[in-house]
């Protein structure tokens, strides 16, 4: 009688901790969806019936892409949407060798945030589409994500706080600490592009703490403390250390084209929509994997609100958004 009464209070402590976990995730990807959507008004003076029409013109699109999910799709294109696109991306890349070693590089660290993008989608969604709409998403990012003007440095940022949060979520499904801690290695070597890591890593760290077991608390604080502390403590020597002369700060020379440019604000109104479904999700079902995504997110956008002079835009949240963009319609949509 006692081990049922406790096993019940165990079971009630845990389902409260995930409601707790779910209800601050999917506040704070509403709260983020709201802001992506009001910062795509592209509407000067704002007019009500404009702003619908581009609004409706989102929805469909990710209508659209909800049709694909109602396909049966083979186990195999899982796989090859995680290994085609940034095999894709590199090849790009490769393509300008030996002028642009830069470009080159930077193409290859673009492929590895995809990489690790998609593995993500792998483990939030066990079932073919959700992985295959997030691969679509980033895939009409790439002209934008190729012709923006970042540093070198900016794109193995981008690439190595994916790769943490990648490893982050697997940790919560395998219920590791050691992949947990695991996770701050690539975040805090990102921390040598700027505060944007240790802010990413807060949020990350965040959403471990909120779904940690009681039992184990102990590691789930360290990896968490590890995601704040070594970035910072990584941007603290990098700063002092690396020279402004080296390669790693050369800017991006690509231009965008017309289209990319004309197309940058409704893509990103459509990512807002996708991470608005999956927010919603958080309120009725069970999403644990995602949120520690959500509320890296969360931390990027507070780092833009305090430093904005200095921030990265918000395309360098573009892959993250694909992610729960992609699992989101693909799970609305059974």
């Amino acid at each position: 009688m006692e081990r049922k009464t406790a096993a019940k209070k165990a079971s009630q402590t845990r389902n409260a901790k995930m409601t707790t976990a779910s209800i601050t995730a999917g506040v704070a990807g509403l709260l983020l969806a709201a802001w992506l959507i009001y910062g795509t008004v592209s509407i000067d003076p704002f007019l009500w019936g404009i702003f619908t029409e581009e609004m409706i013109a989102a929805l469909c699109a990710l209508f659209a892409l909800r049709l694909l999910c109602f396909l049966r799709f083979p186990k195999w294109i899982t796989i090859a949407s995680v290994a085609v696109l940034p095999a894709v991306i590199a090849l790009y890349g490769a393509l300008s060798l030996p002028e642009d070693i830069a470009g080159f590089l930077r193409a290859l660290c673009l492929a590895s945030a995809v990489l690790f993008a998609l593995m993500a989608a792998t483990e939030l969604d066990n079932k073919p589409d959700g992985v295959l709409l997030s691969a679509v998403f980033a895939a009409v990012c790439m002209p934008v994500l190729l012709s923006a003007q970042t540093r070198l440095i900016d794109e193995m940022m981008r690439a190595l706080v994916m790769g943490g949060i990648y490893l982050s979520v697997l940790a919560l499904r395998r219920k590791s600490t050691g992949i947990a801690a695991l996770a701050s290695v690539p975040v805090a070597l990102a921390g040598a592009a700027g505060f944007y890591a240790a802010f990413a890593g807060l949020g990350t760290g965040i959403g471990l703490l909120l779904l940690a077991p009681k039992r184990k608390r102990s590691g789930w604080v360290l990896a968490a403390v590890l995601l704040v502390a070594l970035p910072v403590a990584v941007r603290l020597f990098a700063g002092a250390l690396l020279p402004e002369s080296n390669m790693i700060f050369a800017q991006n020379t690509a231009v965008a084209g017309a289209f990319t440019e004309l197309v940058k604000t409704h893509l990103l109104r459509a990512l807002a929509l996708g991470l608005l479904l999956i927010s919603i999700r958080f309120f009725i079902r069970r999403e644990d994997a995602a949120i520690p995504l959500v509320l890296a997110l969360a931390g990027c956008a507070v780092f833009r609100l305090l430093f904005f002079a200095i921030a990265p835009d918000v395309w360098m949240d573009a892959l993250p958004l694909c992610v729960l963009a992609g699992v989101g319609v693909a799970k609305t949509a059974r």
